[in-house]
């Protein structure tokens, strides 16, 4: 490597330096290498700099370094990954060509092609120096499995091809079968804290602490494998969260729905300013009554009678917006019509951002009335499709109240992602 284009151990956290030079004991380099770490390590700044290395140092015999780069999807390649590395290349004096369209990047070292993981079926491509992965648990088992596999099949370019990985952990996903169920002597595992980063400001760790359960913060924090991919999809204790919930007459109704031909559940919420804040005080399920019933119509009439004289503030499954129940009028239209203010977002959040908004507050800021039966089965039925965070919704009866209840929760609580730059550069 020229002598300008050299890297320094103090520039580097030491599980960042680990990572990028970390060599077997018989001084020879490991092949493969994953970088395990919480949000805000330095995951991405290390990628970034090892994509850099390999790009630069891992040639064929015609001295030339074929490279992939793989993502989840190009959007995020876009985003987290191009604009730091052209930098880098700037910064070190290196010209470069980088093809939006072909998603390409060309310098006189060699050749870099980006794909995403969404689409394992367009990894396809010439024999590889190295590959690199980054956000590698973002996607499902078998997407990652494919595109590790396509990657394996093509690391014959030089002598010494390099696999690499960093990820925040997301349970017991590929990365962990890859390099803890099937470790070898040929896999480096380093892992990286979020508290590692001393140049991080200590509103960003409350922030993460604020936002996610403790069982999350092992994962998103500290960077280690848990089992997030439960059978339980909420965190619910009966004894902590269901007592009597008085309904208080003049304050506004905050109404979590779950837009379903059969049935359709609304949650009834009111907040208050000591904990717990929020007060289920009960949850209406309506089943079809035949053709031609605008059960919308029929459920906020339901709710206006049943607790009258307030100001009824609704959170709808954001798929009711577009949702035409009749010819005139689609459910955020009826929802409207009725004399109830709506706040919804253009989409609905994923739904595992949801159900962790949900746990989120499950831990000491939800009390539930024993009356809202149906909220509180959901939350004690409701499971993950087995090795998945994917609800299953295989029994009809389960799952309408606690989305319907999710939908408030993930937009008045939502979990907040941080994000933050590079810290340093090379």
């Amino acid at each position: 490597m020229a002598s300008n284009l050299t890297i320094h151990k103090e520039d580097y956290f030491p599980h960042q330096w680990d990572f990028l030079t970390k060599k077997k004991a018989n001084g020879k380099d490991y092949p493969m290498r994953l970088l395990c770490g919480g949000m805000g390590s330095g995951k991405t700044h290390s990628f970034l700099h090892m994509a850099f290395i390999q790009h630069i140092s891992n040639k064929n015999k015609d001295g030339i370094s074929n490279g992939w780069v793989i993502y989840p999807t190009y959007a995020l390649a876009e985003e987290v990954f191009i604009p730091p590395f052209l930098d880098i290349l700037r910064n070190k004096g290196i010209a470069f060509d980088y093809n939006v369209a072909k998603h390409t990047i060309d310098t006189a070292y060699g050749h870099i092609k980006i794909f995403q993981m969404v689409k394992p079926q367009s990894i396809i491509g010439v024999s590889l120096s190295w590959a690199g992965f980054d956000e590698f648990d973002v996607c499902s088992y078998n997407y990652c499995k494919v595109a590790w596999q396509k990657a394996i099949g093509r690391m014959r370019d030089c002598d010494n091809p390099v696999m690499f990985v960093t990820t925040t952990p997301e349970g017991y996903k590929y990365a962990h079968h890859e390099f803890v169920e099937k470790k070898t002597d040929e896999k480096l595992l380093v892992f990286g804290k979020t508290t590692d980063n001393v140049y991080l400001p200590p509103s960003y760790l409350k922030l993460l602490e604020d936002n996610y359960d403790k069982n999350l913060l092992k994962a998103y924090r500290d960077g280690n494998f848990v089992n997030i991919q439960q059978g339980s999809t909420y965190n619910f204790n009966r004894d902590t969260c269901v007592s009597e919930v008085k309904y208080e007459r003049y304050k506004p109704v905050y109404i979590g729905v779950d837009f379903n031909c059969d049935p359709m559940v609304s949650c009834l919420i009111q907040l208050h300013e000591r904990q717990p804040q929020i007060r289920v005080f009960d949850c209406i399920s309506l089943s079809h009554g035949g053709s031609g019933d605008l059960l919308t119509e029929r459920m906020c009439q339901t709710i206006k009678s049943k607790y009258p004289n307030s100001e009824y503030i609704a959170y709808p499954d954001a798929t009711g917006v577009k949702k035409q129940t009749s010819a005139m009028f689609s459910d955020v239209d009826l929802i409207y019509k009725a004399g109830f203010k709506v706040r919804a977002g253009r989409t609905n959040p994923r739904v595992v951002d949801r159900v962790n908004a949900v746990n989120k507050q499950l831990e000491g800021n939800i009390v539930i009335d024993p009356k809202a039966k149906t909220l509180i089965e959901d939350f004690e039925k409701v499971v993950n499709k087995e090795g998945t965070r994917e609800i299953d919704k295989s029994n009809s009866l389960y799952s309408h109240a606690s989305d319907a209840f999710g939908y408030f929760c993930a937009y008045e609580f939502p979990i907040i992602k941080p994000t933050l730059g590079s810290i340093r550069r090379i």
